[in-house]
């Protein structure tokens, strides 16, 4: 019996092979994009899960009542974490997280690495499984070093890792440590690092061990089995008040308003399953669950788009085997066996574009580059039962939502009605019509989600930050502890060349550079009873002139001012309006700190974006000190010959850090970087809106086929009767060109809606108007007609006498 259902299944999908060709065609594109979608979003909600403790682990940050509101902080001085551990009967393990600088030396090579300084209790934390070496006390000496399998094999190569004696950098130094243990590469962590070493081996710790002020670092903790994340808020809330009374003191003062608990500050736990999706506590660095869910939606729709297909053309196809069901009712067979013979077809036809679309996913994830991680994820979670679920789960709920509601409308036909050939296709259905529309909705509102994506992006792109970006070259140092020193030498040495304007350095770089790294540095204090929160910035002489900022009063940095390296500073237009001095410059700022004698502004300038238009510009205050470290030299050019400028800039840098890699490039290359997820989430839905028109195209163009051809003694009577093509062709695709166009009425506010609540994330974005969504409607009724025009004016024009033969 099976076997005869097979044949049965496999003729038909040969005998009608455009129906078949559409059907499978889309459940192919449908499944691939569901399949990628659907991954890509397990993984994402997945983050931190293989942690075993879970549970327990808690990243810590402090919220601040202030009066302009609450401001969420969790980066800490080196102090907080031993005394929680030490004092908080709750916490029972505790590692700081800090950037170790990105330098390691190995055999006479210098590397750039990214290296990340914790605590002892770092592994014993986060499970990461061990590939070779000691387990969870790989960092129990003090010259440990842990690195990754990617890390293992960038340094050594297909050496043995183990034992081996490396340098990394450690502040101004290189510290020498020895390979205790590789681990497989954190993946689907929120905690990610290449190399691993303890703490305690930066500069002055011992010092800065003691300190609350300094903040720099992450915070994590992980509590006893048991403990309640408020019991244990409770026992950090008495911690802080021993170590540092006097914020209370100054959050009163400021105004501040206490909490549901009564806290004007506290220190709080965020869950580890949290943390990747809490932009309020991680900022930029986390992704809010919105867009999340928006990625998945993407995936589901063009599944919805092509499951709506195979219904329609399925139920459109069921009255040419209206006879073959009325045959086997004849023969005694039951509706439960007709029912599980005509979706098996349809499951038979889901699973082989399944398995056709899971190879094609896996080749897009082994030849396109820019998937690796996600490969490896694959890999990596392939096996977990809820992962297996949820791609059976997909299979089942595409071949039940395809299949089996046109199996249900054949089983009822009446065997009489079947066998006398009255079964027939309604020209009006309720179902097929609402089907088509909703199929074109969702085309519609990925189309205007498209459109106004990308019109964000090259908004964001071309927008006027406030300083100049073309021409200007950016260089990453490998030791920025003799920043100002080689910012002075290569300042000398390209002093004769003309295509050279300026040079200096900062320590932050201009867009996303090639070593991706970026940094946020921010101080806070009171002025004359006023809250003061700004940005710092480290900078070298000329800064100002090699960005294109011109000043607004006062005057730059100059080497000719002895006091520019003490205490003297260059602020901000938003940063001058905050301390409402009439004349700000030649004041002297005396800071509500015993650590600070002051700063004396010397220079007012504009507003200028250091950071990505995503985020609003904030207050920004310029020191000038010889002993800061200057990770990052820029270089003006004149525009011209910038291949061969920067020719010239590798040479001079090579003599400079001699045997070091050159990682220069253009700061408008930067700054389109700083843009790449919005520009893959532009490409993305591009696609997604291509393939969704393509599909709900396909499928309204079968269903025009099989109108025509259920119609087509009709059209060739009223050709007959002296009707016009023109007449015909109206008659024909009028109710499907209605029926876009009801879509598109209906997409309309749905797509303003979703596209509003998207861009409102900007501080910076385009106006959104009618007219970018009356020009996407006209986009789709065009697509519609030219699909349906091209095929009825073809009925149309044939002539009728085949039609009307055997009448």
């Amino acid at each position: 019996m099976l076997q005869n259902y097979l044949k049965i299944a496999w003729r038909n999908l040969f005998r009608n092979k455009l129906h078949s060709a559409v059907n499978i065609g889309g459940l192919i594109i449908g499944f691939t994009i569901g399949i990628a979608t659907l991954f890509i979003t397990y993984l994402q909600l997945t983050v931190n899960s293989q942690h075993v403790n879970g549970k327990r682990l808690y990243e810590v940050y402090d919220v601040f009542h202030n009066p302009g509101g609450d401001h969420y902080d969790n980066s800490f001085a080196f102090g907080p974490g031993p005394a929680y551990k030490a004092e908080a009967p709750l916490v029972e393990r505790m590692t700081r997280i800090g950037d170790g600088g990105n330098q390691v030396e190995y055999k006479g090579r210098m590397l750039t690495i990214p290296v990340t300084t914790v605590d002892a209790d770092f592994l014993s934390m986060f499970t990461v499984p061990s590939v070779k070496g000691r387990g969870a006390d790989a960092l129990r000496e003090l010259t440990d070093a842990v690195v990754t399998e990617e890390t293992a094999k960038t340094i050594f190569g297909n050496e043995d890792p183990i034992g081996k004696h490396i340098r990394v950098s450690a502040g101004s130094r290189l510290q020498e440590l020895v390979v205790s243990a590789v681990v497989k590469d954190p993946l689907n962590s929120s905690v990610k690092f290449g190399l691993l070493y303890r703490l305690e081996n930066v500069p002055d710790y011992a010092a800065r061990n003691k300190g609350w002020d300094d903040r720099g670092l992450s915070l994590y903790v992980e509590l006893r089995e048991g403990a309640s994340q408020r019991q244990a808020e409770l026992q950090l809330k008495e911690i802080d008040r021993k170590h540092v009374p006097d914020r209370y003191t100054d959050m009163a003062k400021k105004g501040a308003k206490a909490d549901v608990y009564g806290d004007l500050w506290a220190t709080r736990l965020l869950p580890m399953k949290e943390v990747p999706f809490s932009t309020e506590v991680n900022g930029h660095r986390a992704k809010p669950m919105s867009e999340i869910l928006l990625s998945m939606s993407v995936g589901l729709f063009i599944i919805l788009i092509a499951c709506f297909n195979f219904v329609n053309i399925s139920l459109a196809s069921a009255f040419t085997r209206s006879r073959e069901v009325g045959v086997r009712k004849c023969l005694g067979a039951g509706r439960g066996r007709l029912f599980l013979q005509l979706w098996g077809e349809s499951l038979m036809v889901c699973v082989v574009a399944f398995g056709i679309s899971l190879l094609l996913v896996n080749i897009l994830l082994h030849t396109v580059d820019a998937f690796r991680v996600a490969r490896l994820g694959l890999e990596s979670i392939r096996l977990r039962p809820g992962f297996i679920a949820l791609m059976l789960g997909l299979l089942l709920f595409v071949s039940l939502a395809a299949g089996g509601y046109p199996s249900l409308v054949m089983i009822r036909f009446k065997a009489v009605e079947t066998l006398k050939g009255r079964v027939s296709l309604s020209r009006k259905s309720g179902l097929r019509s609402s089907l088509i529309v909703l199929q074109f909705v969702i085309a519609c509102v990925m189309i205007s989600c498209t459109y106004i994506m990308y019109q964000q992006y090259q908004y964001l792109r071309h927008a006027d930050l406030g300083m100049v970006k073309e021409g200007v070259i950016s260089v990453p140092l490998h030791f920025p502890e003799k920043g100002h020193e080689v910012i002075a030498k290569l300042r000398t040495r390209l002093a004769v060349d003309p295509r050279i304007l300026s040079v200096s350095g900062a320590n932050i770089n201009l867009g996303r550079g090639t070593d991706h790294r970026t940094v946020h540095i921010g101080t806070g204090f009171t002025y004359k009873g006023r809250d003061v929160n700004t940005l710092r910035a480290m900078v070298d002489y000329d800064y100002l002139k090699t960005i294109g900022v011109k000043l607004l009063d006062g005057r730059d940095f100059a080497p000719g001012y002895a006091t520019d390296t003490v205490n003297n500073v260059v602020i901000s237009e938003s940063m001058a309006k905050q301390l409402q001095e009439k004349d700000i410059v030649g004041k002297t700022i005396v800071l509500d700190s015993a650590k600070h004698s002051g700063w004396h502004v010397v220079g007012v300038f504009p507003d200028y974006h250091l950071y990505t238009m995503a985020e609003a510009v904030e207050p920004l205050t310029l020191t000038i000190n010889l002993n800061d470290e200057i990770p990052y030299v820029f270089i003006k050019t004149s525009g011209r010959d910038l291949i061969g400028t920067m020719d010239a800039v590798k040479r001079e840098m090579a003599q400079l850090e001699p045997g070091q890699e050159f990682k220069g490039s253009f700061v408008d290359d930067n700054v389109n970087d700083w843009y790449s997820d919005e520009r893959g989430a532009s490409m993305i839905f591009s696609i997604a809106a291509g393939i969704a028109i393509l599909l709900s195209c396909s499928g309204l163009l079968a269903m025009v086929l099989l109108i025509i051809q259920q119609r087509v003694k009709e059209i060739g009577v009223r050709k007959v009767l002296g009707a016009s093509v023109g007449s015909i062709s109206l008659l024909v695709s009028r109710e499907f060109v209605g029926l876009v166009g009801l879509a598109v009425v209906i997409a309309t506010p749905i797509a303003w809606f979703a596209i509003h609540s998207w861009i409102q994330h900007y501080p910076y974005r385009i106006g959104v108007t009618f007219g970018d969504f009356l020009l996407v409607g006209v986009v789709a009724i065009g697509f519609a007609l030219v699909t349906i025009g091209f095929n009825t004016v073809r009925a149309a024009r044939q002539n009728p006498v085949a039609a009307l033969r055997s009448e």
